[in-house]
């Protein structure tokens, strides 16, 4: 073995220098190889665990990795908003970084992830939710590949008994005769009875009504205004909004569930138990834009 000891390469002809079919070009230490002054790793993966609140991934943490996996531990306390700053985008160039839940979380418990200069870019609100961020020495980047829980419902317990040919909003109409079954994502307030969508994106508004009258289905109103619309008397026996479609919400728009009624005066079914009929609102997140 010779050992040649050069500050340059250069080609004798031309402008390439190749290494030949069946050699191998091997640089020893990690992340010693540059393009331009950024190491080129391929490869190397890293995953660390954590339950720390901040959570800070650094520079150091990444150089020379292709990728780098975070499993984050929320289960511990209630109502609690863990933070995991990402490094500045000019330390990740060629990192792709990962954050993701491990465990179920505490009661109300959040994975916040906040680019470097603090501010939120994406939120894990469950277990096996998470996001991978690339960079382009600039900005942080969502790729895409990501999955985030937005779930929940309220349900009636008590039969309510609508007037004739009124529209009402149902949940706030019944007063305290109703409950909240499941909410991931924090987005249901009891006091005034209606659902805020926590960020931009695609969502699923519906719910499962059951009565003694005409049938109908839940109206929604989006910030007062319906989006889904349902009439009273005009519509002599109920209204056909039945589907379960998507809706395409800002953040902070608010949703409210109506009904309505004809010249009769139906009883919208209520009991405290799931198994037993009752009528409920859900909302859940398809995607977040």
């Amino acid at each position: 073995m010779s050992t040649i000891k050069v500050n340059t390469l250069d080609s004798t002809t031309g402008t390439s220098i190749t290494v030949p079919t069946g050699k191998t070009f091997v640089v020893t230490d990690t992340g010693a190889l540059t393009i331009g002054g950024v190491a080129i790793t391929t490869g190397a993966h890293v995953t660390a665990t954590s339950s720390t609140n901040p959570t800070t991934i650094t520079a150091g943490n990444v150089t020379a990795k292709s990728n780098y996996a975070l499993v984050f531990d929320a289960s511990s306390g209630t109502s609690t908003t863990f933070v995991v700053n990402l490094p500045a985008p000019a330390d990740f160039a060629t990192t792709v970084i990962t954050v993701r839940s491990n465990a179920a979380h505490g009661s109300g418990n959040k994975i916040e992830i906040r680019n470097s200069g603090g501010t939120e870019v994406y939120t894990l609100y469950h277990v096996h939710d998470y996001c991978t961020f690339i960079s382009d020495g600039t900005n942080t980047i969502r790729t895409g590949d990501e999955f985030v829980t937005i779930r929940g419902e309220v349900a009636l317990t008590s039969n309510y008994t609508q007037g004739a040919n009124a529209v009402s909003d149902l949940f706030d109409a019944v007063g305290a005769n109703y409950s909240v079954v499941e909410e991931i994502g924090g987005g249901w307030d009891s006091t005034d009875d209606d659902w805020t969508a926590p960020f931009a994106g695609e969502f699923m508004l519906a719910g499962s009504i059951l009565l003694d009258g005409y049938g109908t289905g839940f109206g929604l109103k989006k910030n007062g205004t319906f989006i889904q619309a349902i009439s009273g008397a005009q519509v002599a026996y109920g209204n056909a909004t039945w589907g379960v479609k998507p809706f395409v919400l800002a953040k902070d728009d608010v949703i409210t569930f109506w009904v309505s009624s004809t010249n009769s005066t139906p009883i919208w079914y209520g009991n405290a138990a799931a198994t037993s009929k009752r009528t409920t609102a859900n909302w859940w997140c398809l995607r977040r834009y």
